[in-house]
């Protein structure tokens, strides 16, 4: 056994490792927060069964379902293991990366016959900087997920129908099934075992091909179509299609760029950001797609041309070609992100490993020099998504022209100038204008302008906060976050009226605005917070109690809902007959405490009043 053999799948665990090792404290981002943080789906493991029926368990918002159990699963056992701690999360993502560079490795081995084709492979890609989205953004894990099968499929194909062991074909079936419940980019595996199966089986005969193409191909084309039903009838097809985010023709131009666009980011990986700088074309003849377009045709048509000299060469383009046809056809928010290139990407090194040995440049100099750049390129990316501050500076500086970065860099000021640092109120609002300028009437232009009245309202410019929130429901009637806002405003000025029917009737207004928010989006956590502290104020505190309670748990890391609990409780002591009183002291103690660890420092002082009603006792 040589070298490759028998070393190859320890350096590849060595350098995930010590590429990624390091950062396993980097924090939650972007859809995170909805899909993990805010989630109550994922807390308990008997809720797994639902995973496969419903596709609203994906997230704390029913509207952003999405059919991925195998996704879920792997979060609910995340949370059975450490809770929130993120540790887990990126550990889990890491081995996942680890274990699909070991692939990899196996699958280079197996289409090229060369072990050291396969290790110059695997360790590209356990390096390749493109990769780190996967890791570091827990979100990204089921694109790794889906590949982790997709490889997996691939490779007993081989073996089953290459070298005569018909029993692997079970093992192919149950990866396809695997992948597809891991992200919907799985579908496109049955025509990547089928044009396999053209080039390298069937000898590039179609009469062949034609003929084993039922024993070979059916019953995972029988798979995907049941997939495609289950999708049907549990809804998500129909939901997902009714709601594109642009056009279908605006979609394939803009993806046709894209396909140019990609394979720089592959072969020059220096600037990647979570949201690059890229628009969607005025047309077809416009913004590059008609150029994108001649590329791309003349590219397969030479390598289909010289097909039997170059198979191995079309396969590994068509391969990463099929890996982004689900993306391409299915128009979502974000226009080019770099996750969608994780299975290409092996393709990508697996070719280039190729090169490098029909090059005759297979000295292992150049190859550690390759791994070694890649790898502290990787590093470095990966201290970027140390936290929010660090990820949306880094894209703000690189796609200045587009508007999320800005929107989610504000948020992060805004949280830490929640903190304590006041004057990062005024980058905050900065930044929400600046969303409002380059989206004013868009999505992420609404959530600018609402949170702008957010840092308006914080600063005590009430009434310009309140005109802002008016201009957002003009915009979205429906706009819950706003809705909620304007609530907040009422329910102050409830606070400070003197007269007690005026006091009423502007606490009813605020309540009225929290319950619409509710309507619009049920599991709004702030909402139900903000309901039950209007009906606190109101008197009505088992109702108060009730709604603290849908909060926390949809949220219970939330201190401020956790505080408010705890005040709640302390009030009620005072009611309650002597005997009693104890009991609900010890409780709002143990929500104070709870509200100090989640950073709440407000609590302090509730908790010091009620250590000292327990010393004095009864």
């Amino acid at each position: 056994m040589n070298f490759e053999q028998q070393y190859g799948w320890v350096l590849i665990l060595v350098l995930c490792g010590a590429i990624y090792g390091g950062f396993l404290d980097n924090g939650f981002h972007y859809d995170d927060e909805h899909s993990i943080q805010q989630n109550p789906h994922i807390r308990q493991l008997a809720n797994i069964p639902d995973f496969f029926s419903d596709p609203g368990q994906f997230s704390v918002d029913a509207e952003k379902g999405m059919y991925r159990p195998l996704l879920l699963v792997s979060y609910a056992l995340n949370f059975a293991l450490g809770g929130f701690s993120v540790k887990g999360y990126h550990l889990f993502n890491l081995l996942l990366h680890a274990l699909n560079a070991c692939l990899v490795r196996w699958l280079a081995q197996r289409l090229s016959g060369d072990a050291w084709i396969g290790l110059v492979a695997g360790l590209l890609f356990a390096a390749h900087p493109l990769c780190t989205e996967p890791v570091n953004y827990i979100s990204s894990r089921s694109d790794s997920l889906a590949a982790l099968f997709c490889l997996l499929a691939l490779g007993f194909f081989i073996q089953a129908e290459q070298e005569g062991q018909p029993r692997q074909r079970t093992w192919v079936r149950l990866c396809l099934v695997l992948g597809l419940l891991s992200k919907e980019s799985a579908i496109a595996l049955p025509v990547l075992l089928l044009l396999y199966d053209y080039l390298f089986l069937s000898r590039q005969q179609w009469g062949v091909l034609w003929k084993n193409s039922w024993r070979r191909h059916g019953p995972y084309w029988g798979l995907s179509a049941a997939y495609v039903l289950v999708l049907v009838f549990n809804g998500f097809l129909g939901r997902s299609l009714g709601k594109p985010a642009r056009e279908l023709g605006v979609q394939l131009a803009t993806q046709l760029k894209a396909l140019v666009y990609y394979p720089y980011l592959m072969l020059m990986p220096a600037r990647l950001n979570v949201e690059h700088q890229f628009f969607a074309p005025p047309g077809w003849l416009g913004g590059g797609v008609l150029l994108s377009l001649v590329l791309v045709l003349s590219a397969c048509w030479l390598l289909w041309r010289h097909r039997r000299q170059q198979d191995q060469a079309l396969f590994l383009v068509l391969w990463a070609l099929l890996a982004l046809l689900p993306v391409m056809a299915m128009p979502l928010n974000v226009l080019v992100n770099e996750r969608r290139l994780y299975l290409p990407c092996a393709a990508f090194c697996i070719g280039l490993a190729w090169l490098l040995r029909a090059g005759r440049f297979q000295r292992w100099g150049l190859v550690v020099a390759l791994v070694v750049v890649c790898g502290l390129s990787s590093w470095r990316r990966s201290q970027v998504w140390a936290d929010d501050l660090s990820l949306w500076t880094d894209a703000v500086e690189k796609a200045p022209l587009m508007p999320r970065p800005h929107l989610y860099l504000g948020n992060a000021y805004k949280d830490m100038a929640l903190q304590g640092d006041r004057s990062l109120w005024v980058e905050a609002a900065k930044q929400y204008q600046l969303v409002g300028d380059l989206d004013p009437q868009g999505d992420l232009g609404l959530r600018g302008l609402n949170n702008q009245g957010s840092v308006l309202f914080v600063l005590g410019d009430r009434n310009r906060a309140e005109q802002v929130y008016q201009r957002a429901l003009e915009l979205n009637p429906r706009f819950e976050d706003a809705l909620v806002n304007l609530g907040n405003i009422y329910f102050d000025k409830g606070r400070e009226a003197g007269e007690p029917a005026t006091r009423q009737s502007l606490l009813r207004e605020a309540l009225s605005y929290y319950q619409r928010a509710l309507e619009v989006r049920p599991n709004h956590y702030e909402a139900h917070g903000n309901v039950g502290v209007v009906l606190q104020e109101l008197g009505q505190y088992e109702e108060a109690r009730a709604a603290y309670a849908r909060a926390l748990l949809i949220a219970p890391n939330d201190g401020k809902v956790l505080k408010n609990m705890g005040s709640l409780f302390a009030i009620v002591a005072q009611q309650v007959p002597p005997e009693q009183r104890r009991a609900y002291l010890l409780q709002a103690r143990e929500y104070y405490y709870s509200a100090l660890s989640f950073g709440n420092s407000q609590a302090r002082e509730g908790l010091d009043q009620v250590e000292r009603l327990l010393q004095a006792g009864p």
